[in-house]
C-alpha cells in the first residue's frame, strides 16, 4: 500500500500563513515539514477513491494539461500515526491562537508545520462520550456512550481494532474512560504508561512513550497518548471553594468580557447550575459566588496546567523527531472538550458554549499543507483521517468525514444529556449561527449570531428579527435527526 509524503489540502480553500507558522516559538524545534514536489496517493474520496496509481512522468504530464488528478506514489510505506490528546482544553488555551497568557511551545511547534483547524468541535462536550465520537467516527447516540461511565456498544468497529486488522502495531498510553478497564482497551494491542488519573501521570506516561519510540518500533505503529491534564482544574475548583487572596507580584489574566450569565438561560441550564447533582452540576454552583479575582486566579492557574501538559507533549514530540519516525509518522493533537472558563459564569464542561464545546486541532506530517483552516470539522473526524491515511476501509455512515480533501462542511453537531434522557439537548453550528435546543422546559432554545457575538451574551431565539434564521436551523437539525436516527425529540 503506498503513501505519499506530499503536502495535500486539508478540507478547503489553500490557508493563509500566520506568525506562527514562519517562526516556532519556543526552543523546541518543529517537526520535519513534509517532502515538497509530490502528490497525494490517491486515497482522498472523489473519481479516484480507493485507488492507488503510480504514474510515469509522461502520464503525469498528460493529466496535468487535461485537468485530470495527478496520482503519484512517492514511498511503499505506510504512515505511522500519532495521536496526542489532552483532557479539557479550550480552543483559545494555546499560544498560537493568540493567547498571551500561555506558553504552548510543544503545541505551537505542531502548527508551525502543520495545518491548525480554528472552527474544529467535540461531539459531546463531556469526556466519555467525547471520547467514544473520537475513536469510533460516529455520534455519542449512536456509540451508546451518553453519559460518562457507559462503553462503546458491542460490535462497533473502533479505531484500534481497524488499524490493527490493518497490520499496524497499536499501542494506547494514558487515560482511556470509555470506559472498559484499561487491559481491555479496544483494538489495542499494547498498553503503556499506566492507568491512573491525576496530576501524577501525565509525566510517567510521556515517560513510557518516548522510550517507546526510542526502542526502534516495529513500524507502521498507531500511537495514542491520552493526558490528563488540564483536566486537573476540575478538583482545583472543587478545592479552593473558599478562596485565596492572589498572590503578589504574579501577572493574572483578566476575567472573561463575557461573565455575566443570562437569567433566562433554557430550564436545563438553570437546572444544571443549581441542582448540585454530580460533580460538574456542583462546580458550576461554586463558581456563582466568585469575585472577579477568583475568577483571575482559576485561569491563571488553569493556564498553568496546559503549559505542564505542553511540557509532557513536547518530550513526546522530542523523541519521535529524535528517532527520525518524524519523517513518516501523522501527528494529530486535540483535546476531548474545552473548559467553560468562566464564561456565563460556567466553569469545567457540559455545554454548548464555545469555551467548553470548540476544541483544539492541529495535523502535521506527511501529506498535510501548512496552514491555518478556518472550516467546520469535529473530533469524529479523526477516525476517517487516520483510516485514509493508512489506506485503510473507512467504515460506512460514519458522522466523521476525513480531513483530507476539498469537501466543506455546512454544520456540525454536538450531544448533550444533563442526568439522564428527561433532559438532552443538541448544538447545531453553522459558519456563522450556533442554534441550541434542548428537549424540555419553558425555555428551550438558544440562537447565537457568533459574528457580531462571538461571546453568545444575546440569545436571539424567539426574536422576531430573527424567526427566519431559527427556522432554517430548527429544520436542519430535523433533518439532521432523522438522517442519523437519533431519537431526539425536538419540539
Amino acid at each position: 500500500m503506498s503513501w505519499s509524503s506530499a503536502k495535500r489540502i486539508v478540507r478547503g480553500a489553500p490557508a493563509a500563513a500566520t506568525a506562527t507558522q514562519r517562526k516556532t516559538r519556543g526552543a523546541m524545534r518543529p517537526l520535519s515539514a513534509a517532502p515538497r514536489g509530490r502528490d497525494d496517493a490517491g486515497l482522498c474520496r472523489g473519481p479516484f477513491q480507493d485507488k492507488l496509481a503510480v504514474m510515469t512522468r509522461r502520464q503525469f504530464a498528460g493529466a496535468a494539461v487535461s485537468g485530470a488528478p495527478a496520482l503519484v506514489s512517492a514511498q511503499e510505506t505506510r504512515p505511522n500515526l500519532l495521536l496526542l490528546l489532552t483532557d479539557q482544553q479550550t480552543h483559545t488555551a494555546l499560544s498560537c491562537a493568540g493567547n498571551p497568557w500561555l506558553r504552548t511551545p510543544a503545541m505551537d511547534s505542531l502548527a508551525a508545520t502543520g495545518r491548525r483547524f480554528t472552527q474544529a468541535y467535540c461531539n459531546y462536550p463531556v469526556c466519555s462520550p467525547s471520547r467514544g465520537s473520537i475513536f469510533t467516527g460516529r455520534m455519542p447516540h449512536e456509540t451508546g456512550v451518553r453519559v460518562n461511565g457507559q462503553a462503546i456498544v458491542a460490535g462497533m468497529p473502533t479505531l484500534g481494532e481497524l488499524l490493527r486488522a490493518a497490520g499496524y502495531e497499536t499501542v494506547y498510553g494514558g487515560k482511556w474512560h470509555v470506559p472498559k478497564p484499561f487491559g481491555d482497551v479496544q483494538g489495542f494491542s499494547r498498553l503503556i504508561g499506566g492507568s491512573s488519573q491525576g496530576a501524577d501521570m501525565d509525566a510517567p506516561l510521556a515517560s513510557a512513550c518516548a522510550n517507546w519510540l526510542r526502542g526502534k518500533p516495529k513500524q507502521p505503529f498507531a500511537m495514542v497518548a491520552s493526558f490528563m491534564n488540564p483536566h486537573d482544574i476540575c478538583e482545583w475548583i472543587r478545592r479552593h471553594k473558599g478562596m485565596r487572596e492572589q498572590p503578589k507580584g504574579v501577572n493574572f489574566p483578566p476575567p472573561p468580557a463575557n461573565m455575566a450569565h443570562d437569567p433566562d438561560e433554557p430550564d436545563c441550564m438553570r437546572y444544571h447550575r443549581t441542582a448540585g447533582y454530580d460533580k460538574m452540576s456542583e462546580a458550576v454552583g461554586i463558581a456563582q459566588q466568585w469575585r472577579r479575582e477568583d475568577m483571575r486566579l482559576y485561569l491563571h492557574d488553569y493556564y498553568r496546567m496546559v503549559e505542564k501538559v505542553d511540557r509532557e507533549m513536547g518530550r513526546v514530540l522530542t523523541a519521535l523527531r529524535e528517532s527520525g519516525l518524524d519523517r513518516n509518522t501523522l501527528v494529530a493533537f486535540a483535546s476531548d472538550h474545552g473548559e467553560g472558563m468562566g464564561a456565563h459564569r460556567w466553569v469545567q464542561k457540559a455545554a454548548f458554549y464555545e469555551e467548553s464545546v470548540h476544541v483544539p486541532l492541529i495535523l502535521n506530517g506527511p501529506g498535510v499543507e501548512p496552514g491555518v483552516d478556518h472550516n467546520l470539522v469535529t473530533l469524529a473526524d479523526l477516525l476517517p483521517t487516520f483510516c485514509e491515511a493508512a489506506g485503510v476501509a473507512v467504515p460506512k455512515d460514519l458522522a466523521g468525514a476525513s480531513l483530507f480533501g476539498p469537501r466543506e462542511r455546512k454544520f456540525v453537531v454536538s450531544e448533550l444529556r444533563y442526568g439522564d434522557a428527561s433532559r438532552e439537548g443538541r448544538m447545531l453550528r453553522t459558519k456563522r449561527y450556533k442554534y441550541v435546543v434542548f428537549n424540555t422546559g419553558a425555555r428551550r432554545e438558544q440562537f447565537f449570531d457568533l459574528e457580531l457575538d462571538p461571546g453568545e451574551s444575546f440569545n436571539l431565539a424567539g426574536r422576531s428579527e430573527a424567526r427566519g434564521l431559527v427556522g432554517e436551523h430548527r429544520q436542519l437539525m430535523k433533518d439532521w435527526i432523522s438522517s442519523r436516527s437519533d431519537d431526539f425529540r425536538l419540539a
